[in-house]
């Protein structure tokens, strides 16, 4: 199984490992001559024999070197572009995939650990492709080819040389099955440490207000320890077939003295006899016909360790997408950007419902603010409407068709949305804002930052659109994100735009530029805000008022505070 998804992501680079093995042949073929060679020099130098030309014969050895080099370096290169062709393929395949998945599923799993499987278990893999791959065929065709060659010069020595073989194939089979479980565990337990790094550094700053050194690090030493007693397991049992073939090795040459020496001393009276050339032959093949078991011996952690990782970046390529487009998908002919919630429910745990028959409408063009304690399901309600999650029962719609009878990519592109946490991208401001079109003009980055209110701050950077604003966007406010955010989502030009608590996190003087530049930015498009700020829920047209998953009130900010409801107690009007 392993080996078929090693071969299954090699795809168009299969012909370079061929090539590999091909140039690892030529590399083994010629590796039988040098010995050989030997012999045939000691053969000229016995009493009574017709010596050759040893200028010849030292030309000929002196080629077959060169040429072996020659093909080890090609297999080499030849073994490693596939492997990194594969690296990099492979590690784009596992981001695209990715990205297929909802939130929902990215959510039950930890994001270090995504990392830890995308680029480690990846890497692993990349290591096997360049080295295990050539090393594993080289090691089951050096030991063939040069045990023909022993049987056809003495079979009787052959015989009695090759008697450790079989024995040590049998105990690399039973070590290789043994830690390969091992290195599954050690390879699950390196993603919980990367996970457990990646949490602490993102927190970095909660763990420094809260002197949380002590209790973090004695965490992180518990995870590093476990892995450290796993690894050093592992390795107790990957290093023992490197012993085994040494001891095998010297088995084998100490058959070859024993027999040898009494088949030249003694054999010459029987029919068991073997020349001294020949016997030199052996001990040196003996010595090459045990070597790739020794390498392939020493890697046995790589193999084992590709072995897991295979399994677990093919486990997350299977894993399916929850949220796929409908087989009948399509685009409306006419589409419209009114939106429907009709008698939507929704829970993320079964039992545990966030939204209970909730319906409300916006009409096209309309601005609606949605509002409610905290945990009545408004950020729910803007995640539904992207397909984040589909409802449980009843239906979104936009422009009257259920979203989930929208293609997903056309859906996506009518929605611009500006979340609570706003996240920027390491890089500069134009780089995060080109995300929002990729082929935006100077002139229309200018205008989104100037609508986003924006421009006047960006200006003040030496660097302007060009300012790097650090991982997740650290070098900018919290007021200055949102409006890069804010511009971002204009740029998209998205005929809806979804506001989720874009002003929750600023100051009032922030909040007054951001709500002056949601209000240039709703025009002429389908709005829905979540809020909880009253200045910023004026600007709406209507409000929604959810409590306990359901709409409790709508209307006009002047309606509610009249009706002296669920809004009026919550706002305290």
């Amino acid at each position: 199984m392993f080996i078929k998804q090693i071969w299954g992501v090699l795809e168009s680079d299969r012909r370079l490992i061929v090539l590999s093995i091909f140039c690892g042949l030529l590399f083994t073929g010629l590796g039988i001559l040098p010995p050989l060679l030997v012999r045939e020099m000691l053969l000229w130098l016995q009493p009574g024999s017709q010596p050759g030309s040893f200028t010849m014969l030292a030309l000929l050895a002196a080629s077959i070197y060169v040429a072996r080099g020659a093909m080890r370096y090609c297999y080499g290169l030849a073994s490693h572009i596939a492997a990194y062709n594969t690296l990099h393929r492979l590690t784009n395949r596992v981001y695209a995939h990715l990205q297929t998945m909802s939130p929902s599923y990215l959510n039950r799993r930890h994001s270090g650990n995504l990392v830890a499987r995308s680029i480690g278990d990846v890497d692993a893999i990349e290591d096997f492709i360049a080295h295990g791959i050539p090393e594993t065929v080289l090691a089951m065709v050096i030991p063939t080819t040069m045990s023909v060659v022993l049987l056809i010069i003495n079979w009787q020595l052959a015989l009695v040389a090759l008697l450790p073989l079989p024995l040590l194939a049998i105990v690399m089979y039973i070590l290789r099955k043994r830690t390969r479980n091992y290195w599954g565990h050690v390879r699950k337990q390196f993603a919980t440490v990367s996970a457990l790094m990646s949490d602490f550094l993102n927190g970095i700053k909660v763990i420094q207000t809260f002197q949380a050194y002590k209790v973090t690090a004695a965490r992180l030493q518990f995870q590093s320890k476990d892995y450290r007693d796993k690894i050093v397991h592992a390795n107790k049992w990957s290093l023992v077939p490197a012993g085994v073939v040494e001891v095998f090795s010297g088995a084998g040459i100490v058959c070859v003295i024993c027999a040898g020496s009494w088949m030249v001393t003694v054999g010459s009276h029987t029919q068991l006899q073997v020349s001294i050339p020949d016997l030199v032959v052996f001990l040196m093949y003996l010595g090459q016909i045990f070597l790739p078991f020794l390498r392939l011996a020493t890697m046995t952690d790589h193999i084992q360790k590709a072995a897991a990782s295979a399994a677990r970046v093919f486990e997350l390529l299977e894993a399916k997408a929850d949220i796929v487009d409908a087989a009948d998908a399509r685009v409306p002919v006419d589409p419209c950007y009114d939106i429907t919630f009709d008698n939507v429910e929704f829970s993320y745990q079964e039992g545990e419902s966030v939204l209970a028959g909730t319906t409300f409408s916006i009409a096209e063009n309309e601005i609606v603010a949605l509002v409610g304690e905290t945990g009545v399901g408004k950020s729910t309600a803007c995640q539904l409407l992207v397909r984040f999650h589909d409802v449980t029962q009843g239906a979104v719609r936009v422009g009257g068709v259920d979203v989930r009878e929208l293609p997903l990519d056309y859906l996506r592109r009518q929605i611009a949305m500006v979340p609570q946490e706003m996240f920027l991208f390491e890089g500069s401001i134009r780089e995060n804002l080109l995300i929002g079109k990729e082929d935006a003009t100077e002139a229309e980055l200018l205008e989104a930052i100037k609508q986003a209110d924006a421009i006047e701050f960006v200006e003040s950077f030496v660097d302007g659109l060009d300012t790097i604003v650090g991982e997740r966007g650290v070098r900018l406010s919290g007021g200055q994100k949102q409006r890069v955010g804010i511009a971002r989502a204009l740029l998209k030009d998205a005929p809806i735009l979804v506001l989720d608590e874009a002003t929750s996190a600023v100051d009032v003087e922030t909040e007054a530029a951001i709500r002056q530049a949601i209000q240039r930015a709703a025009t002429g498009r389908t709005v829905l805000i979540v809020a909880h700020r009253l200045a910023t829920i004026k600007t709406a047209s209507r409000i929604v008022v959810l409590d306990k998953g359901k709409v409790v009130e709508q209307g006009t900010f002047a309606e509610l505070v009249e009706k002296q409801g669920v809004f009026c107690r919550i706002y305290q009007v």
